[in-house]
């Protein structure tokens, strides 16, 4: 009974949420930045859960794992139809080469150091090294979020802002495809394997299904169902795809967004789809947020230094891997300093956070690193959410590519 309680709690305040929450037009552009970003909606999670009011309890949260499945489905099918190869073809190679380098560069210098501040510590676990590496991957993701509010507040426009904002989609894909190669990696052995190929099945696992739940879709949907049906459909496209993917111990964001990407590509529905999916994400989001705040434990002090090192070198990681993009800017005002507009977080990174407590979770329940690496990329999001579009406002007016300082209505909240 309090399990269904709380799930009715939660999908009731997901829906006021989503209506009342993003609601800041008329406010001033500090009021939407805070606003846009949903924290408000983990501080009242966490204020429910064990930790504080104990309204949620530590067996209820445990209990809400297909309302996570739920989530990471949505979340990955709405993200993988962003990825149409003609939007794509409208950016150079060099362009997708620059947003690839220094997504890698910022995972490769997040994952190396806080996998060595765990050796230092003395902890060497497969499950605490894996959990690092997963919080490089949230690290790794930037949000287009913080640029839709920022692009929504003033006419932007310039090489920078262009780039920007293919970076904050596109490495969000790569976060997700180093996610799950993290999960590969680290995924325990299996007895007698009926094909013996290594960490691969782990990666093959969710693009077989994928392939199996896109064709499965554009079979389904040749009928084009009536509105009300069609919504029912994805909701039990995204929730089967991910619990599936769940149960097989891979990685559900991975399928669910090669499943959106396939979708996008060969379905002839897929603004439909976009637009079906697009009309639900405030609540998802709102939801996964309150999920977030829920599951905020704070069991060990080592929250602060793990989240202290992941906000310096998440930092560095996109200041040094922006300067990648110099030569491509080059001679533009402020070139350098192109990895300041990437430091917004948003969805993608909860979703990958989410995803490897999840999962992390329930293979490694010995290891206390994967609550704490949690907790840690949890509150640094929200830290990113709050700072990242005021530092890539003012990155984008040194460079000149502001051209009206006056607050326009209607910032998206992504």
């Amino acid at each position: 009974m309090r399990l269904l309680l709380t799930v009715l709690a939660f999908v009731l305040l997901s829906l006021i949420g989503a209506k009342l929450g993003f609601r800041s037009r008329r406010a001033s552009l500090g009021f939407r930045l805070f606003v846009s970003s949903g924290s408000q909606f983990v501080l009242i999670g966490f204020l429910l859960g064990p930790r504080v009011a104990g309204l949620v309890t530590t067996s209820v949260t445990d209990s809400l794992a297909p309302f996570i499945a739920l989530g990471l489905g949505w979340i990955g099918l709405l993200f993988g139809l962003q990825f149409d190869r003609n939007d794509l073809r409208t950016f150079s190679r060099r362009e997708h080469a620059v947003v690839g380098v220094q997504a890698l560069v910022t995972w490769t210098l997040l994952a190396a150091g806080l996998t060595g501040l765990l050796l230092l510590a003395g902890t060497n676990d497969v499950g605490s090294l894996a959990a690092a590496c997963a919080a490089a991957a949230a690290g790794c993701a930037s949000s287009p979020t913080g640029t839709a509010v920022v692009f929504g507040s003033a006419r932007v426009s310039g090489p920078m802002s262009r780039l920007a904002s293919l970076a904050t989609s596109l490495d969000g894909a790569i976060a997700i495809a180093l996610l799950a190669g993290v999960y590969a990696v680290a995924h325990p052995g299996v007895a007698a394997p009926l094909l013996d190929i290594g960490f691969l099945r782990w990666i093959l696992a969710p693009i077989l299904l994928a392939l199996l739940f896109g064709w499965t879709f554009l079979s389904l949907s040749r009928e084009k169902p009536p509105a009300e049906e069609f919504v029912l459909f994805l909701l039990a496209l995204a929730l089967i795809l991910a619990g599936t993917s769940l149960s097989l111990a891979s990685s559900a964001l991975f399928a669910s967004w090669l499943t959106g990407v396939f979708i996008a590509n060969l379905s002839p529905l897929r603004k439909r789809v976009y637009a079906a999916l697009s009309a639900w994400e405030k609540p998802v989001h709102v939801l996964f947020l309150l999920v977030a705040g829920a599951l905020l434990g704070f069991e060990s002090w080592h929250v602060a230094p793990l989240l202290a090192v992941y906000l310096v070198l998440r930092t560095a990681g996109k200041l040094l891997g922006g300067a990648s993009a110099r030569p491509l800017l080059a001679p533009e005002k402020g070139a350098g300093r192109f990895g300041a507009t990437l430091l917004s977080q948003g969805g993608v990174s909860i979703a990958i956070a989410m995803s490897a407590r999840l999962v992390l979770g329930s293979e490694f329940p010995e290891s206390p690193a994967v609550s704490a690496f949690f907790d840690a990329v949890i509150l640094g999001i929200i830290v990113f959410e709050v700072m990242g579009p005021a530092i890539m406002r003012r990155t984008l007016d040194r460079a000149g590519e502001i051209r009206d300082q006056e607050s326009a209505p209607g910032a998206g909240s992504g």
